[in-house]
This record gives C-alpha cells, structure tokens and sequence, in this order.
C-alpha cells in the first residue's frame, strides 16, 4: 500500500469514525479487493479494525497516551502547516531551538532551512530523521522511547535539555481547556515539555484552533506561563 493512500484512508477515519469498502474504493479509485489488502496491512499496523463491509480505528490506538504518531500526524494536516509556517517566522539566524516531539513540531522542520546556523534540540525521533535529511545541525535529547509516539522522555532527556540555553521552544499538546490551562495524555511526554519552556527565552505552544476547549486529565502548565499561542488563525 502506498503512503499516500494509507494517508487518505487514515484522514478519512478520523473524521468518519466508520468506511466500508465500497466508499473507500469509489474515492481511492481502486477495486475492493485492493481496499481488502490495504485495510488488512493497516490492521496488522493495529491502526484499524476490520469490522463486516468496512473498517474503523483501533479503539486502543487511541486510548490513553497511546495514539500513534502516523494517527495524530494527520490529524488537521493542512492546520498544522498553517501553523509551522507562522512558527517559522519568530526563528532568527543562529537560535538554538527546542523542539517537542509533537506532530504539530514535526510540520515546522521543512521551515528551518530559511534560517542558517540553527540548531535544534529535540525528543522526537520522526524530527531527527527529519533534521537529518535537512542538514540541520541537531541534538538528541535522549532518553527512553516511547514507541507509540516516537517521543524519547525520562531522566537522560531530563539532563539534557536542563543543560542547554534555548532561545525559543515549540511545542504542543492534545487541549487547551477554557480556563486556560495546555492539558494532555502522556505526562511523560509534558515533563519533557515542562523543562524546554522553563530552559528557553521563549516558548510558543503549536495549537490548532479544534483543540480549544478541551480538558484532558494532566495539566502541562497555564498559557500565561509562555510567551504565546500560535494557531492557523489569528487570536
């Protein structure tokens, strides 16, 4: 299965919850058969579950702190370049940059190259990858991997960030709750986060404007303790 067809049909159920076959292959203009195979491979992925006629997402892929990377890549695709492209413009020559290991930071990487000597400190493994391809000069954090979010956390991502002097740190989270408060699902993840906007001149949070309004059940900090929000429209 190609990537851009495991796009579409992973872009699809996020915002129907439920395809069948026969929908999938009318807008992937493929025959059923085809469809059964893709679906098949994303079920071995345990992204989906096949039920009769169709498929929906895997209810363990997204519970908890568990939601893959590839799944929250795609969500609010073309909002988060919106974002990145914004995020782009508070970069200067020469910053040395933190760098969650979100999907919304991962979308700013093809942005950095208009700047020359930056260097980027980040816990994403999907963003070192990224930055290696770009020639970034970058810097792991380190840490224990948390396989379903690609996110290295813990006491050696901990050591190297309260090491390092930002000038700016991007980040994001799952909800940003009516009281103002950036909430999330993986306290691990937002303990990593914590240290970057406390080691960092100053600290944006990357937030996509469906993510207002939402309360998860660990807090990662109050939006007054960072320099600001940036979304795909003005605030």
């Amino acid at each position: 299965m190609s990537k851009e067809r495991e796009k579409i049909i992973l872009e699809m159920l996020l915002k129907k919850k439920r395809l069948t076959v026969k929908e999938l292959s009318s807008t992937l203009y493929i025959s059923e058969p085809s469809v059964r195979r893709d679906l098949s491979d994303l079920e071995k992925q345990n992204l989906i579950k096949r039920v009769h006629g169709g498929a929906v997402l895997e209810e363990t892929a997204l519970s908890k702190n568990k939601i893959p990377f590839i799944i929250r890549e795609y969500e609010q695709s073309n909002a988060k370049t919106v974002i990145a492209k914004k995020a782009a413009e508070y970069i200067k020559d020469n910053d040395v940059i933190f760098l969650d290991a979100s999907t919304s930071g991962f979308k700013l990487i093809p942005f950095l190259v208009a700047r020359t000597n930056i260097t980027v400190v980040t816990n994403g493994v999907k963003a070192l990858s990224s930055l290696a391809d770009f020639n970034i000069n970058t810097i792991s954090t380190g840490g224990k991997l948390l396989n379903s979010c690609l996110a290295l956390v813990g006491d050696a991502a901990y050591k190297t960030i309260d090491s390092i002097n930002a000038d700016i740190a991007f980040f994001s989270c799952r909800g940003l709750s009516d009281d103002g408060y950036l909430t999330d699902i993986s306290p691990e993840e937002d303990y990593v986060r914590q240290r970057m906007i406390k080691n960092a001149k100053h600290s944006y949070l990357l937030c996509a404007t469906d993510k207002f309004g939402k309360k998860y059940f660990h807090n990662l900090c109050h939006k007054d303790e960072i320099s600001g929000i940036i979304s795909e429209n003005d605030l």
